[in-house]
């Protein structure tokens, strides 16, 4: 089981998301932004992976894994950009930041996700 942050903005992605990481037995938080994660992450830092959607109001997910990878305490931990953005130079400046592990389109199959999580999260 796994401790899982989902970044998103919009309510019904969240939802779905926890929903989907709950069957397959992992913990779940929730934050509406980047700003509103990495205050979680200031108070927290005992995650095993963050997914993080790209457009998002206050910090958007290009800034959150910015910030992120300048944090000592929350560079190491993995992070799937979950974003309906599929363009290859987005993708390619996303993984040169250093903490993106992996890139999901939106919409996606659960078993999409499962397998993801199975190469990211040590078994």
């Amino acid at each position: 089981m796994a401790r899982i942050l989902i970044i998103d903005d919009s309510d019904s992605v969240r939802s779905t998301l926890k929903n989907l990481l709950t069957e397959m037995k992992h913990q779940v938080v929730e934050a509406e932004d980047g700003q509103i994660a990495l205050e979680i992450l200031d108070n927290e830092q005992n995650f095993d992976l963050i997914m993080c959607d790209v457009n998002m109001p206050n910090v958007n997910g290009m800034e959150f894994i910015e910030q992120q990878s300048a944090r000592e305490g929350i560079k190491s931990i993995p992070t799937i950009m979950c974003t309906t953005e599929s363009h290859p130079k987005l993708v390619l400046k996303a993984k040169r930041v250093g903490v993106v592990r992996a890139w999901l389109v939106k919409p996606f199959k659960a078993q999409r996700l499962k397998e993801t999580l199975e190469r990211i999260l040590p078994a």
